[in-house]
């Protein structure tokens, strides 16, 4: 037997309803005041006489009014009996179901009928089942679940139209938020049968590998209702999918070329060949490549190379010719072209007079300003002497540099607002570098840019762990980053980069929030660090920038690393690209908190919002990303700001999981699994209907009792009132 409502509740106040007329009834016996008096002698022999038969009928009608007490209350606690009992009680059945349908976009697959389709094909069928009383709850399961209908009794124009339309999300599906989500909307349903219908493809990544959270989620959800699991069939065909697309290198400016990758993988058991992906800039084809035969379960990366001579941002995607899941075949990202970068570039060391390559930023200034046929090229290399640092104006730069400067107690403040809102900084070490001053101005609650804490500038064996086979000197480490600077030094050959030697480095312990992107080999010492710090970037190398220290600066990987860092810093490529289900928030420069912006969406629907504060003085137009492509921000007298927005490609695995490795997940949970062959779904739902609520039979049967007491009262009392007794 079960509870439709809370035994707790309705069994107290029952408790103290059937405890109130007995309470009543010892008071009352209690109390009874005796007096004698000259008649009562007459009746004392009668009285005692009737006295057992009278407290005889008082109890009975005292149990009859507590039962009747009881059963009303036992009513509302609203029993529901399984067996056949609630046919010879008279009971009713009431019916609550929800039914959960997987909208994840891996519900698009297929060739000629989509897997959606044939999931609505199974919930009619379960529809079907229901009578005007049933109670429906329709929920849609993706990053987000979206209920549909909630608890509504049964009308079949009206789920039709909440029906009607229905369509995959661009998201994948969460299946732990999904569980929990259900498991609330089944807890609002009050009925003596209560039934949960997962509707879904039962793709193998999401169901394989429960987590422990997901698995008590479903043993709850089976204990509170009849569980099934409805995977609906299956369609084999080929899938491939763009995993990942952005820039790889080269230049962004004006006249220079970069190179975009992208990596494409086939989901088919079979090779793929013949398929073609196309580069396109602002939605226009800028090339296309065949991709050959990929096999089964590998991923291919291509190259595109693209010259952005607009200045701006740029919107670039990668398409893939149609095949069964269409969701997959586009990947998008944003980068900024810029005409010219102005780096200010701090002398710490400047240079005597009769020798310009002693200066700190010599080599610094040559690896930034690359010469190219008819003069400079897109990036301008300011040259100051460090003392000359207060003066300048931070916001005509882009990138500060910093070679050698022994002190930057004055500047601190100022830094950290031109990183914060934006702009590049870079850092190299050398003999003037005043760790205490770094340490004290550059790390701390109001100002913190340092990628970690500098501690001491250390020579080659200097150090016990120090192997003094190698030569003297230190070379690059193993690339273990995957960051673009990283990857772009695992390029060079191990010949070259070993060819870079150090000698002297500055120790520096990195913050928890910093990236190693290059070390030393040997000591396992950062060479290079990134912190994030606001909407700007600091790397901090921890070698000189001139020959001091290494002969890095005169090697071919410097001005490499100088003009990727530089692209890095100021274009920010893949910064402004996110998952659908993300919510960005825009930092909207020269904007205030409170004004309005117009946004438009990938499917060029445009509405206009409300900037928000998330940080101190920071106005940032918030973005719901539910659709993959572009989303535009523009605002009055403010450049248009754009992002990307991809579908998350761990969906695109549709193979789905076997019905017997489905039982083994769910084994210990109440459910039961019809699988995508069985054509019995309706009987299934039908013969698992046993639960009737008993509650009308017992408020008559309390009725009744009540009735009884009452003529019982009334006879007892002619019958004492005719017998002369008071």
């Amino acid at each position: 037997m079960n509870f439709l409502n809370s035994t707790a509740l309705w069994g107290g106040l029952a408790a103290v309803g059937v405890a109130v007329p007995i309470i009543i009834h010892l008071l009352h016996q209690r109390h009874r005041r005796r007096t004698d008096w000259a008649a009562m002698e007459l009746l004392r022999r009668a009285l005692v006489i009737r006295s057992g038969q009278i407290r005889l009928e008082d109890l009975l009608l005292l149990f009859l009014r507590c039962l009747v007490l009881a059963l009303v209350a036992f009513a509302l606690v609203r029993p529901t009996v399984e067996d056949k009992t609630a046919n010879f009680l008279a009971g009713e059945q009431s019916v609550g179901m929800v039914i959960a349908i997987d909208a994840s976009y891996s519900m698009a697959y297929g060739k000629h009928e989509k897997r959606m389709d044939a999931a609505m094909s199974r919930v009619s069928d379960i529809l079907s089942t229901a009578r005007a009383s049933t109670s429906v709850t329709i929920v849609l399961l993706g990053d987000q679940p979206r209920t549909l209908l909630r608890g509504a009794n049964y009308e079949e124009q009206r789920i039709n139209e909440a029906l009607k339309g229905v369509q995959p999300f661009p998201e994948r599906l969460n299946l732990e938020r999904s569980l929990k989500e259900v498991s609330s909307l089944i807890e609002e349903l009050e009925a003596s049968v209560i039934e949960c219908y997962f509707v879904t493809d039962a793709q193998e990544n999401d169901w394989k590998d429960l987590s422990n959270q997901a698995k008590a989620d479903l043993d709850a959800i089976g204990e509170a209702s009849n569980l099934f699991l409805v995977p609906v069939k299956l369609f084999d065909g080929e899938n491939l999918a763009v995993m990942k697309f952005g820039y790889s290198s080269g230049s962004l400016g004006p006249g220079g070329t970069a190179r975009f990758t992208t990596e494409i993988k086939n989901f088919d058991s079979q090779p793929n060949g013949g398929s073609v992906a196309t580069l396109l800039i602002d939605g226009q084809p800028e090339s296309a490549q065949r991709l050959g035969t990929i096999d089964a379960g590998q991923t291919k990366v291509v190259s595109f190379f693209a010259s952005l001579d607009l200045e701006g941002k740029a919107k670039l995607s990668v398409s893939l010719s149609a095949d069964t899941l269409k969701q997959d075949n586009f990947r998008h990202t944003v980068v900024e072209a810029q005409k010219q970068v102005r780096i200010l570039c701090v002398d710490g060391e400047p240079a005597t007079s009769n020798n310009e390559n002693s200066s700190e930023i010599f080599w610094l200034a040559k690896a930034l300003e690359l010469k190219q046929a008819g003069g400079s090229g897109p990036v301008s290399a300011i040259r100051i002497n460090w003392r000359d640092l207060e003066a300048e104006t931070f916001e005509d730069f882009d990138i500060i540099a910093l070679a050698n400067v022994s002190k930057v107690d004055q500047v601190s403040g100022r830094l950290t607002e031109f990183v914060s809102e934006g702009g590049g900084l870079m850092i190299f070490a050398g003999d003037l570098v005043e760790a205490e001053s770094y340490n004290n101005n550059l790390r701390g609650q109001e100002v913190n840019l340092l990628p970690g804490e500098i501690i001491e500038p250390l020579s080659f064996g200097e150090e016990s762990s120090t192997d003094e086979a190698t030569g003297g000197f230190w070379t690059l480490g193993p690339i273990q980053s995957g960051h673009v600077l990283a990857r772009l030094a695992e390029k060079i050959p191990e010949e070259g980069r070993n060819s870079a030697r150090f000698q002297r480095y500055l120790k520096v312990e990195p913050d928890a929030n910093a990236t190693t992107i290059l070390s030393l080999s040997e000591s396992s010492q950062p060479l290079l660090l990134e912190k994030r710090v606001g909407d700007g970037t600091v790397l901090m190398f921890t070698t000189t920038a001139d020959r001091a220290w290494s002969n890095l600066a005169v090697q071919p990987l410097f001005p490499i690393l100088m003009q990727q860092a530089v692209t890095h810093m100021t274009s920010r490529p893949g910064q402004n690209d996110f998952l659908v289900g993300d919510s960005p928030k825009l930092p909207v420069s020269g904007q205030e908190v409170g004004a309005s912006v117009n946004l438009t969406a990938p499917d060029g629907s445009s509405r206009q919002v409300t900037l928000t504060e998330p940080n101190p003085g920071v106005a940032a137009c918030p973005i719901e990303a539910d659709d993959a492509g572009f989303f535009t921000v523009e605002a009055e007298d403010s450049s248009t700001i754009a992002l990307a927005v991809n579908v998350d490609p761990g969906e695109s695995e549709t193979r789905g999981i076997q019905v017997a490795d489905l039982e083994q997940v769910v084994a210990g949970s109440k459910s039961r699994i019809i699988p995508r062959e069985a054509k019995n779904l309706v009987n299934e739902v039908k013969e698992s209907r046993k639960g009737m609520e008993i509650s009308r039979t017992l408020l008559m049967l309390a009725l009744a009792i009540f009735i009884l007491q009452g003529f019982l009262a009334k006879l007892f009392t002619n019958r004492m009132t005719s017998s002369g007794e008071s």
